[in-house]
């Protein structure tokens, strides 16, 4: 149920049992040209209800008050008496904090002077005392008034929490996207490099052709499933492979070799495990830079893949000679390439030191800490 809806809810309920009742004792206690004024007063102060989160609403219920109180010093025996700390409350939670606080001591102190001076009172010798009076209704302004804004804070912290959930959101969706990107840059560079590779040798070597095809065909296939893996976050299909690691690296290697870009493998020390994000960064750092090769190293080239599993941290470096690749001319622009295979490695606590050597080649140097 919505706001508004609740208040026409509470507004009819308080109407129908509170407005007949005081309309009876406004005829008993009051009657005549009296009983009138109070019985529209109190119609006034439950139709406004309705709308107690609003200012106005709240002084329509203060004016219905002061109007029984210039009626008759017998208003507090009027069950709708009870709409004015609820108006109190409303207000202070909803619209202005002050106002509700200074009109309702003010009302107080006009109820209590009004009962201490009515010859109806008196009559009737009805108690307690004025003083006693006086501060029962302060009492109860400011208590309405406190839960009011104890209330609007509540209500506060609420609109502060959706605001931080929906950043929260908002930044795990970029920080997804940005994921997804890196990850469709790295199969499709890689492939389509290796494809493109593959192409050129066979303009010049018609007699392979069914080699090469077949190479293409192969490397296409690969591709395909590793572009299943990474779109699986946003539609899981069922028999879909785990995301590619160093279990991989063989078969990406001897790609690299088929598409005509000598590989020399190194490893040294025992492996340990990584975790799968670690895994699969390591996977894709060595993807990215034979593929940089691949693309800007130019004929001739040659690269040299070394793994070091040291005490506290897996290091790879992925260098070529031969070529002409640079660290400016490498990647695909902000977010892909270089700067997304960056992202990945700081965001597992590593480090990524990509540099041109002297004599002309491209080194990439990735540290992985290995999990906690």
């Amino acid at each position: 149920m919505t706001p508004r809806r609740a208040d026409v809810v509470l507004a009819l309920v308080a109407g129908v049992t509170l407005f007949p009742l005081s309309l009876t004792v406004a005829v008993l206690s009051a009657p005549g040209v009296r009983a009138v004024l109070l019985a529209g007063a109190c119609l006034a102060a439950h139709a406004a209800v309705a709308y107690r989160r609003r200012t106005w609403a709240f002084l329509v219920v203060a004016a219905a008050f002061a109007v029984q109180v210039a009626v008759t010093g017998l208003f507090l025996v009027l069950p709708s008496s009870a709409l004015f700390p609820l108006a109190v409350y409303s207000c202070a939670a909803h619209a202005r904090r002050h106002p509700p606080l200074v009109v309702g001591l003010a009302g107080a102190g006009a109820a209590a002077a009004r009962f201490a001076t009515d010859s109806s009172v008196a009559a009737a010798g009805l108690g307690p005392d004025p003083w006693l009076l006086l501060a029962l209704l302060a009492a109860v302004v400011v208590a309405a008034w406190g839960l009011g804004l104890y209330r609007r804070t509540q209500l506060a912290h609420l609109d502060l929490l959706r605001e931080r959930a929906g950043e929260a959101a908002a930044r795990a969706t970029a920080e997804e996207r940005a994921r997804i990107a890196r990850e469709m840059h790295d199969v499709v560079a890689h492939a389509l490099a290796v494809i493109v590779a593959q192409a050129r040798g066979g303009r010049f070597a018609p007699a392979r052709a069914a080699e090469i095809l077949a190479a293409i065909e192969e490397t296409g296939r690969a591709a395909l499933t590793d572009m299943r893996a990474a779109v699986g976050v946003l539609r899981a299909t069922p028999g879909d492979g785990p995301p590619p690691g160093l279990t991989g690296l063989p078969d990406l290697v001897a790609r690299t070799r088929d598409a005509g870009l000598p590989v020399q493998e190194i490893v040294r020390g025992t492996p340990r495990p990584l975790g799968p994000g670690a895994d699969l960064v390591a996977y894709r750092v060595v993807q990215e830079a034979l593929t940089n090769t691949l693309k800007h190293a130019g004929a001739g080239a040659r690269s040299t893949l070394r793994l070091e599993w040291t005490d506290d941290a897996l290091r790879i470096t992925a260098g070529d000679a031969g070529g002409t690749a640079s660290a400016t001319t490498c990647g695909d622009g902000p977010g892909n390439g270089l700067a997304g295979m960056r992202e990945r490695v700081t965001a597992l606590g590593g480090t990524l030191d990509v540099r041109t050597e002297e004599e002309g080649g491209f080194v990439v140097e990735a540290r992985l800490p290995y999990p906690a």
